[in-house]
């Protein structure tokens, strides 16, 4: 269990160093970028789909809209600069 949420955090963490090159990079589109912008945004937002009022369960759509802003951008930028970043990535880990 412990192997599992360790291998979910490298994921997660993984996915927001890409999100964060992609942002960096000059060729991809000004309006993609707004995409995880948002996404941080909603974060800080004083409206929530579910209140911060009920721990822990009030936290999960702040995750789910995180999660799948990151993964919005990524699918919606130039696919082969997302693959550079990727693999750039990669051999940074080794």
């Amino acid at each position: 269990m412990i192997a599992q949420l360790i291998a979910n955090f490298q994921g997660f963490w993984f996915r927001v160093r890409l999100t964060w090159r992609l942002v960096q990079d000059d060729r991809v589109p000004m309006w993609l970028k707004a995409i995880p912008v948002a996404a941080i945004l909603y974060l800080f937002s004083p409206f929530d789909i579910i209140p911060d009022v009920f721990i822990a369960i009030g936290q999960i759509d702040d995750i789910v809209i995180l999660i799948g802003g990151m993964e919005l951008f990524e699918r919606l930028a130039p696919a082969d600069i997302v693959e550079e970043h990727r693999l750039k990535l990669e051999q940074e880990a080794d």
